[in-house]
């Protein structure tokens, strides 16, 4: 079917919704509301019908829950969405890529959550203690018998977890090693394992930098994880920019380096120079 993109980008910005009180005109406000959300639907299959068709229940979600939120301050209403979405989206895409991980074994939300706690840990206690050594510690401190912890090891190692990578000659390599600074590291990841790893990898930098450092950091670091986080975890970690975040759901766009070296009175060069060494002390993490 064919699905006019001007045409529906027409109907979401002159839609009278946000000019209806929802309190003393319900009926009108929520027959608005389908309507937004069915043209909202409409207008993500003019853009991908192919990729975007199969999550309908979910595209109908984002939709809803950006209406129920939006306010006038929060600029365009259909950058607002598309940003939600462009969020929502990422997570899906991360959650397909662990389920074919898994090669069709069912695979519960609580297994999941525990695999990624024993790959955290596990990364934590490093690989220089044997593995009756890490069986027994990972035992303790996940308050599971041993051979929980072993079936936790097969289901999660299917992949290389974490922020490692298999090399073209077969070795094992920290992925920060191969990322220039000035490269959106949210391509580099797929399953949702490795995003919650990475993220926490660092926040465990950005604690240990001084109070001057941070509010620039934090800045260079979001533009470059941005499409990676969701909602829950913006609330988890201290690094993520809060301007930065604003910006992307406003208005769809990041600011770029030199915008962030204006706002902090800095040079391009200089702010390289900063992110470069920020990257340093994550791989010093590993």
């Amino acid at each position: 079917m064919y699905y006019d993109k001007k045409k529906y980008e027409q109907l979401i910005m002159n839609s009278p919704l946000f000019s209806i009180d929802r309190e003393t005109e319900y009926t009108a406000f929520k027959r608005e509301s389908y309507r937004m959300v069915e043209n909202l639907y409409c207008y993500l299959l003019s853009i991908n019908e192919k990729d975007y068709e199969p999550y309908g229940c979910e595209i109908t979600e984002t939709a809803t829950r950006c209406i129920n939120n939006f306010s006038p301050d929060k600029g365009v209403f259909l950058h607002y969405f598309n940003a939600a979405w462009k969020q929502e989206y990422s997570h899906i895409v991360g959650v397909k890529a662990q389920d074919d991980k898994y090669r069709g074994i069912k695979v519960t939300e609580a297994d999941r959550r525990a695999v990624r706690k024993y790959t955290r840990l596990a990364e934590q206690l490093g690989s220089n203690i044997s593995s009756a050594e890490l069986y027994e510690r990972l035992s303790e401190a996940m308050e599971l018998p041993p051979e929980r912890i072993i079936e936790l090891e097969k289901l999660g190692g299917t992949t290389v977890g974490g922020d490692t990578c298999i090399s073209d000659e077969g070795d094992a390599q920290s992925i920060w090693d191969q990322i220039p600074a000035d490269e959106d590291i949210s391509m580099r990841f797929e399953s949702e394992e490795e995003i919650e790893s990475v993220l926490d990898r660092i926040e465990d930098a950005f604690c240990s930098l001084q109070a001057r450092q941070k509010p620039i950091v934090s800045d260079l670091i979001t533009i470059r994880i941005c499409e990676l986080l969701t909602g829950r975890m913006t609330e988890r970690f201290s690094f993520i920019s809060e301007s930065v975040m604003e910006m992307w759901i406003e208005s769809g766009r990041l600011p770029t380096q030199r915008e962030i070296a204006e706002k902090f009175g800095r040079n391009e060069a200089s702010i390289s120079r900063t992110i470069k060494d920020f990257i340093g002390k994550i791989r010093e993490t590993d």
